[in-house]
């Protein structure tokens, strides 16, 4: 089988596993991924975050969205172009966020752009992730192409049941520096 086939495969086996939460459990997983992700250094030294906008079934990124606010930390989102560019944008509250024509929440204002700064975070989306920081992406390839350039540090956030031993990877797949669970940090 080859790697994209793999890939597929396990895509439909982790959304059928995510959608097998119940509504209370995945806020409670939710909301323990998140307060462990704000109390980690990184994101207390860090001055913006590149975050995503969270649909119902991913780990939902809105109480650190929240908390960076409230600390004062520049908050950034992606914007994707046709099928190859992204670009990340300022936001200051949830309704400068929109849905697109991948029917993703995204800024509405394009006004200022992400300027890179060593310190910064940026929260990868996965619906996997392995033990060596590799991750199950959604197959559109944006973030492969973001992240060789990103010189900040990469954090994956996952349920802990969700990450697993090795995935299949291609040649551009980047890993991430840290995997936060609801139970533990993996740093790579």
């Amino acid at each position: 089988m080859d790697i994209r086939s793999r890939k597929n495969e396990l895509r439909e086996y982790y959304s059928h596993k995510r959608k097998m939460l119940s509504s209370d459990e995945k806020e409670c997983l939710d909301k323990e991924i998140a307060n462990r992700f704000v109390n980690m250094s990184a994101f207390k030294s860090s001055n913006q975050i590149l975050l995503y906008s969270s649909t119902s079934d991913e780990i939902s990124t809105d109480t650190i969205f929240d908390y960076s606010l409230k600390m004062g930390k520049a908050c950034f989102f992606p914007k994707c172009y046709d099928q190859s560019k992204m670009s990340f944008f300022r936001v200051y509250e949830r309704d400068e966020l929109i849905s697109d024509a991948y029917n993703i929440k995204a800024p509405v204002n394009e006004k200022e752009i992400y300027s890179p700064l060593p310190s910064d975070i940026i929260i990868v989306p996965a619906m996997s992730y392995d033990s060596k920081g590799f991750r199950l992406g959604y197959g559109k390839g944006f973030y492969d192409r973001f992240l060789p350039d990103f010189m900040g540090t990469k954090i994956g956030l996952c349920y802990s049941d969700f990450i697993s031993v090795s995935l299949p990877r291609g040649r551009y797949d980047v890993s991430v520096d840290i995997i936060v669970t609801e139970k533990k940090y993996i740093c790579l």
